[in-house]
Formats: structure tokens, sequence, C-alpha cells
């Protein structure tokens, strides 16, 4: 009986197939590798070594990236594109713009009542551009 050097594989054929086809079908790498239960930098690291699984991984890869594109452009122009796509066109431009002064005026508001700041505490405006803290009662100042 002859041993062989290191560790026995624990991965089967059919696992590495079923994360190829992971791969294939547009998950990335890292969540491929979660769902069929083995950790990210094991592709990787049998690519190095072997080159049938290297060339597959690649072609995965390829076929992976041409299905997250497709997906990619089925997307509708507006803000999430903009901002996560990186899309400029006048559509996606408009859309980010008006979102983002909307945000701004929402904040504005809440924070401020007729160019002056709300004490939150009491309701009232407050003469300063910013809050004080409220002074502990007077046993508290007392004790310290």
């Amino acid at each position: 009986m002859t041993r062989g050097r290191g560790r026995p594989a624990q991965i089967t054929p059919e696992v590495w197939q079923q994360f190829l086809d992971e791969v294939a079908a547009g998950s990335t790498i890292k969540d491929a590798s979660a769902l069929v239960g083995f950790h990210y930098n094991v592709p990787p690291r049998r690519a190095q070594t072997d080159k049938a699984f290297a060339a597959a991984l690649r072609k995965a890869k390829s076929r992976g990236q041409q299905v997250r594109d497709a997906q990619r452009e089925e997307l509708p122009h507006g803000e999430s594109r903009y901002n996560h796509l990186g899309c400029r066109c006048g559509d996606c431009l408009a859309a980010a713009t008006a979102a983002r002064s909307a945000r701004r005026a929402t904040t504005a508001r809440r924070d401020t009542h007729d160019g002056q700041v709300l004490d939150l505490d009491t309701g009232r405006e407050s003469p300063t551009s910013f809050l004080l803290p409220r002074p502990s009662s007077p046993a508290g100042r007392a004790a310290a």
C-alpha cells in the first residue's frame, strides 16, 4: 500500500463542477465558494497548480462576466445605476441630481426652523448656532 504526499483531497470533482457552474452563472468566486462549502482562496490556489482547472476557471469567469454584463444592461436608468454602475447618461445624471437635492432639502428642514437651530429638549429656538448640554441637577454638582 503506497501513501501519497499531503492530506487527501476533500473536495470531489462533482463539487468542483458545481463551483464552476456557479461561477459561469454569474456568481463571484467568493459567493460560489461559500455555496459549495469551502474557503474562497481554495480555487485560485488550485488554479496555480492544476492547469486544466485554471483553464476551466478562466472560461467560467468569462461566461460569468458576460452574464453579469447582460443583467447590468437590463437595469433601468436612474439614481441607482448612476451610483453603483457609474452610468453618466442624461437620465441617470438627472435622477441622481434630483434625489441628492431632495435629500439635502429634507436634512436642512429637519435641523432648522426659519434659520434658527431648535433646542431639541424644549422645542424652543436656541440663540446659538449649537446646542449646549443641559446642566445636571444641583445635587449632582454638590456631590462632585
